[in-house]
């Protein structure tokens, strides 16, 4: 990464800026990059000579660059400030970083420069730490009051080197308070609440940001609550934190963590924070910790309505669909006095009926996260022959061989029908993605705890970012678009969801172009 001092700060304000727990941009009004600091760079895996110069609206996609043009830009050209805006930044392989923006701008500063515009990234997934500056300043400063009074103590001799030690030690002192007053500014102009605290679990300095966060916690009838009196929860809202699971309690024992959510208040003033410590550490020793809270609540908000809505649309889809496969059904049931090719149709119709009851089924199970398991008796080795018949008719038309290394019999108390879409689908996904043919082979063995189910396909492979992203709901690789792949992103999510309430784990491994191996252990007997 670039290490070029950022243009126009001071060096000594230089790693503050950089190493900031939130990502920072500077833009001028027309959107060209003019400075950014290390954090950001770092999420986004680019050098800081890379985006100066270049268009902010080059890290947006299409549909958020058009948000920012459209409601960011305006907003801030008449009330000068952005309150906050989700959007994704592309980072430099082609990945996307859901970042929640806000932004303010500042006047040019001579006629005929255009404004800048300051906008702070929240990522959460690093915060740095802004102490340590001040705690060597504070170190500088008693050195040179140590100098200044054994030169008081000299001789008439050493008056002038008194005096210029007495000058150090002033420049210093105001060196140190206009820092002081720098830190203090920073700090309460971000939109993140900062909590410092040394390593007794004294507080040593916070923001205004923080203190609002801390009123919005506080109990009725308590004017000083203790941290572990805070109104403070955890995701579901109303169970209250344990103390030794609150943040600060956490960075206090050295912990450093990220992306820890927790909940402030109660009602419809309730918050949402999203919790990030950092610990200082001086030749191996704890000095203390740096706490970053950011308010995520618009962002789980919109994240919650999403998934209700799709519950809805997927509950509201099956009640006609199981209509029409009924009807279907019962016609399919007289096809002896049907033309043949309506009889053919009818069987088409009631295919795809079938295909998109079950594609509505996993939107309804992604979205309530609910797979419904129910544990019986079941032979493995059958329910991964069965899966491999199934898909013997679409693996020969993209010309894949599917070999089976099984043992005899691998009983076992499984969901059948659980275990089965979660074999059809890693079956599925095989042929799919192995677009011009080769050998699919799963194999199946036991371990004195365990039975491992192995897919392996010779198919297109994914990188390491798409390796990371592969169970996330509705996540489809750039390859599998650019080939035209079916699918909407759920078998994957879906079936870790069903592994892991049998108690097991689904895991891969994959290179771009050289293919991908799932494997699935599951404990023996019940979980």
């Amino acid at each position: 990464m670039d290490d070029t001092p950022a243009a126009g700060l001071p060096m000594d304000y230089e790693a503050l800026f950089q190493d900031a727990p939130a990502g920072y941009l500077v833009t001028d009004e027309h959107g060209t990059i003019r400075e950014a600091n290390r954090t950001v760079l770092g999420w986004l895996g680019l050098t800081r000579a890379e985006v100066l110069g270049a268009s902010f609206f080059k890290l947006l996609p299409i549909g958020d660059r058009i948000l920012y043009a459209t409601h960011a830009l305006p907003q801030m050209g008449v009330a000068g400030a952005l309150a906050e805006l989700a959007v994704d930044l592309i980072a430099g392989d082609g990945s996307r970083v859901p970042a929640l923006i806000s932004a303010r701008r500042f006047p040019a500063a001579e006629p005929g420069q255009p404004a800048l515009d300051r906008i702070i990234v929240f990522n959460a997934y690093e915060r740095r730490l802004y102490e340590q500056e001040l705690v060597n300043t504070l170190r500088k400063t008693e050195e040179a009051e140590a100098a200044r009074a054994s030169a008081e103590a000299s001789v008439a001799a050493q008056q002038e080197v008194l005096r210029q030690k007495d000058l150090v030690l002033q420049e210093s002192l105001a060196e140190s308070r206009r820092k002081e007053a720098l830190l203090e500014t920073i700090l309460n102009t971000v939109e993140v609440g900062v909590v410092v605290v040394d390593e007794t679990g004294k507080v040593i300095l916070t923001n205004s940001r923080q203190d609002h966060n801390r009123r919005r916690a506080t109990p009725p009838g308590i004017l000083t609550p203790k941290e572990s009196e805070l109104l403070m929860f955890g995701p579901d809202r109303v169970t209250p934190l344990p103390p030794d699971l609150r943040p600060v309690r956490r960075a206090v024992l050295g912990e450093s963590f990220s992306d820890q959510l927790v909940w402030l208040g109660t009602g419809e003033q309730q918050q949402s924070l999203s919790v990030s410590a950092r610990s200082v550490r001086n030749q191996g020793a704890f000095r203390g910790s740096v706490i970053a809270f950011s308010d995520v609540t618009g962002l789980v908000d919109a994240v919650r309505a999403k998934e209700d809505f799709v519950a809805n649309v997927s509950h509201e889809l099956r009640t006609p669909l199981t209509s029409i496969m009924g009807y279907l059904d019962l016609v399919l049931e007289d096809t002896d006095e049907l033309p043949a090719h309506i009889g053919a149709s009818l069987q088409v119709a009631m295919r795809n009926s079938e295909k998109l009851l079950a594609l509505v089924s996993d939107l309804l199970t992604a979205a309530t996260g609910d797979s419904g398991v129910a544990l019986v008796p079941a032979d493995l080795t059958e329910l991964i022959q069965a899966a491999v018949t199934s898909a013997v008719p679409r693996a020969e038309i993209n010309g894949v061989q599917i070999v089976a290394d099984l043992p005899a019999s691998l009983a076992d108390v499984v969901d059948p029908r659980r275990i089965g879409q979660v074999l059809d689908n890693l079956l599925s996904n095989a042929v799919k993605y192995s677009p011009d043919g080769g050998r699919v082979t799963v194999r199946a063995r036991r371990t004195a705890a365990t039975t491992v189910i192995e897919v392996a396909d010779p198919g297109i492979g994914m990188t390491e970012a798409e390796q990371a992203e592969v169970f996330t709901k509705f996540f489809r690789s750039d390859t599998a678009r650019r080939a035209a792949i079916p699918g909407v992103g759920l078998g994957l999510a879906i079936s870790r969801k069903i592994i892991e309430e049998h108690g097991g784990t689904i895991t891969l491994r994959s290179e771009a172009g050289k293919g991908t191996v799932f494997t699935v252990t599951l404990p023996r007997g019940a979980p």
